[in-house]
């Protein structure tokens, strides 16, 4: 009977689950390494308003709760950033995804006018999600200041 040239099939077979086995984890380091980084920021040229939706993505207009900025992709809310303008304060500000506002991803800054965080757990946006911005808590600041949601595309 013939046999075709090279290992067997049974061979082949195993060799290649090895090199898969010793090659998988180096890849997936590799893929999460490589996911795009990308930011989402909103100014209010004003001094900050207490419980409220001021922030405007790029035309000046107030975006209301429910209303924003629609992620394209899978996206994880790794981090924010927050930079004030004039005089040093208190400031604190919250993510609202699709509508709801999220606890424990904020900003808060205290006697500072910039400041960043990271998330322990990054906030996961489906496709078609919602991003705005609130304002928890005033400052005597005047404008622009510029709230950034910082995410890794999924």
């Amino acid at each position: 009977m013939w046999q075709p040239e090279g290992p067997a099939p049974n061979e082949s077979a195993e060799r290649l689950a090895r090199f898969l086995d010793e090659n998988l984890a180096r890849l997936s380091v590799y893929l999460e390494e490589t996911k795009p980084i990308f930011p989402v920021w909103a100014e209010e040229n004003a001094a900050l308003t207490a419980t409220t939706y001021q922030w405007a993505f790029g035309n000046g207009a107030n975006t209301p709760s429910g209303s924003g900025l629609v992620l394209p992709f899978r996206a994880d809310l790794f981090g924010m950033t927050l930079m004030l303008t004039g005089a040093t304060s208190r400031a604190e500000v919250q993510i609202e995804k699709d509508g709801v506002l999220q606890s424990g991803y904020t900003i808060n800054l205290v006697n500072s006018n910039i400041g960043t965080v990271d998330f322990f757990r990054p906030l996961e946006f489906s496709r078609g999600s919602v991003l705005n911005f609130y304002t928890v808590s005033q400052s005597n600041t005047v404008g622009p200041n510029v709230v950034t949601a910082w995410f890794r595309k999924q």
